[in-house]
């Protein structure tokens, strides 16, 4: 029995231990750290979620409800809802601070079960994201510009004749303006050239109006799989290129993905006089590599023709 005091103690003060530097952590994280009842009661909240939320110390969160945070009452709801169907839910709302001050937010938010399966309490981690929705918003409103600029250019002869895309000089107009949006965001930015594998041929062996029937499915296939934002061209006689910001990772893969199986449907629809098949280089702007649109495509087209050697090599 004298022997397992000493133990006891020493494990009770790990614990001690254990939970100081656990409250230490909370206390000092960036982040707003809470535990909140159903009916949006504080229980805790650490000085980082008092400071976001307008309020001095943490203990001035109690005389207000989560609720009263919310600019709309209805995400407020939602959430909860929510809630309830996953124990786990995360999503972004808008709240208003104490002192006025609209922000966005991202909660991280668990619902803590009782004993008897209801839900006790929600323990959550809240970010504030206001600079990342400002940058969204400006992202937005420097497309909306990009899209009127394109609207102005309309009346010049920056249009492709057969397939309604940006021609060569319509690509290298809209494109120099869309670089310069990119890197004043910061956005990563890719050029995909294409080439239309045999178009002479198709010509010699079926007649120009096949050739033209195929280099107006491959502008449809591209205008309906990409953005508006994006700057489409037939910069050659069977070639085409686009140029476009990255919105997420891995999504220039995607697109690539997309292309193919559009492909795959107009050749399963089509007879073979008809098909479509491309060669395609994809390459990231680098402001080390390129001082220039021209160089960007230039690069772009030689991995293309790598490619367009490697299909040549492997059926001969």
């Amino acid at each position: 029995m004298s022997d397992q005091l000493p133990h006891r103690k020493m494990v009770e003060e790990a614990l001690r231990v254990s939970e100081k530097r656990y409250r230490a952590l909370v206390e000092n994280l960036p982040v707003g750290v809470y535990r909140t009842t159903p009916d949006g009661t504080f229980i805790e909240a650490n000085p980082a979620l008092a400071r976001m939320l307008g309020v001095k110390m943490p203990a001035g969160l109690l005389s207000f409800n989560v609720e009263d945070f919310y600019v709309k009452k209805t995400d407020r709801s939602m959430h909860l809802e929510k809630l309830h169907k996953k124990p786990r839910y995360f999503t972004e709302f808008e709240l208003r601070g104490a002192e006025g001050r609209r922000f966005w937010v991202r909660d991280y938010c668990q619902a803590i079960k009782g004993p008897n399966g209801r839900t006790q309490f929600f323990d959550g981690i809240l970010l504030d994201i206001t600079e990342r929705k400002r940058a969204e918003k400006r992202l937005k409103q420097a497309l909306q510009k990009l899209r009127a600029g394109n609207e102005k250019l309309e009346s010049l002869s920056l249009t492709d004749d057969l397939t309604g895309l940006n021609n060569r000089r319509g690509f290298f107009t809209l494109g120099q303006q869309q670089m310069k949006i990119a890197k004043r965001l910061r956005k990563d930015v890719f050029l995909l050239y294409l080439d239309v594998d045999d178009l002479k041929q198709i010509n010699d062996t079926f007649g120009h109006p096949a050739g033209d029937h195929v280099l107006e499915a491959v502008a449809a296939i591209l205008r309906e799989i990409l953005r508006d934002s994006d700057i489409i061209a037939r910069i050659g006689g069977d070639e085409f290129a686009i140029l476009a910001m990255r919105s997420k990772r891995g999504g220039e893969k995607i697109l690539l993905g997309r292309i193919d199986e559009k492909i795959r449907t107009h050749n399963l629809a089509n007879p073979k006089r008809l098909h479509v098949s491309l060669s395609m280089g994809i390459v990231f702007y680098d402001l080390r590599k390129f001082s220039s649109l021209e160089d960007f495509l230039a690069h772009a087209d030689y991995l293309m023709y790598q490619q367009k050697r490697s299909k040549a090599a492997s059926h001969p």
